[in-house]
């Protein structure tokens, strides 16, 4: 890695990562401070509970809305913060390479004394700094949402760094094989294209297998199966094996990005 390039990048990269990570804090920070009011509604409890098992399922809800971290689950975990990582995850891997390319600007880095190497290792450090910067943000927003608003007896610190640690491991794997992409196209568009494609494809799946029984089999296709916050909540969660799974695969796809664009010819 190459720091002078690795700062270069971070500062042209601050502002949109910024905006990422100030609106998954915010969201959250917001979201928390409903929890009081829809938690001694039982007329919103009742509704949760009234939802078919199959939606509930495809939502993670175990109908039990007193505790503040399964309704952060449902309501952000779940739906918002997914959209707003892969956005944030697969733009971020596509500017750092297939950008750059795209555009021309990548001859201008190779022309400097830094190897290719240096470069997409580089590239790659930034994607992962944002990443982790940007669930930070959010973590951080829940845990001050609830340091103001909820009672400690309602919130498991220990669930919620598990279920956040989680969700970033998961968008590991997947900013690892949007820049697997970014690294093979030249075109940012067809780079984007196939990575949003991918993460919506595994999405879908994911929901698809939890409406039906019919269809669980879905599951064994998308690495959303991973995901599971119900689980996470109940204690059933085995953290640490999956956790490795993620971290080794992602770790092989970066190598594996790495390594073709170092031996491929760049339309530059």
């Amino acid at each position: 890695m190459n720091f002078s390039l690795y700062k270069a990048m971070m500062k042209g990269h601050g502002k949109f990562l910024f905006t990422c990570a100030f609106t998954g804090f915010l969201c959250l920070y917001l979201l928390v401070m409903t929890f009081p009011l829809l938690s001694d509604s039982q007329q919103f409890n009742d509704v949760i509970k009234s939802l078919p098992k199959s939606v509930m399922d495809a939502f993670g809800i175990q109908g039990n809305l007193t505790n503040a971290v399964e309704y952060m689950a449902m309501n952000f975990y779940n739906s918002i913060y997914l959209y707003l990582l892969m956005a944030y995850t697969i733009l971020t891997a596509c500017q750092l390479v297939s950008r750059f390319v795209d555009r021309g600007s990548m001859a201008y880095l190779l022309s400097t004394p830094v190897t290719r190497r240096k470069v997409i290792n580089t590239q790659a450090a930034v994607l992962v700094t944002g990443l982790v910067v940007m669930c930070l943000f959010t973590y951080l927003g829940g845990y001050f949402g609830v340091l103001s608003f909820v009672n400690n007896s309602a919130f498991d610190l220990g669930v919620f760094t598990e279920l956040n640690l989680i969700v970033m491991l998961i968008f590991l794997l997947i900013g690892s094989y949007s820049f697997l992409f970014s690294c093979i196209f030249d075109e940012e568009k067809t780079a984007l294209g196939a990575g949003f494609g991918v993460t919506l494809l595994f999405y879908g799946l994911d929901m698809v297998s939890k409406l039906s029984e019919k269809l669980s089999w879905l599951k064994y296709c998308t690495i959303f199966t991973l995901y599971q916050p119900e689980k996470i909540i109940q204690g059933t969660y085995d953290t640490v094996s999956i956790s490795l799974v993620l971290v080794v695969v992602s770790i092989l796809i970066f190598a594996a990005a790495s390594f073709i664009f170092q031996k491929r010819d760049l339309s530059l």
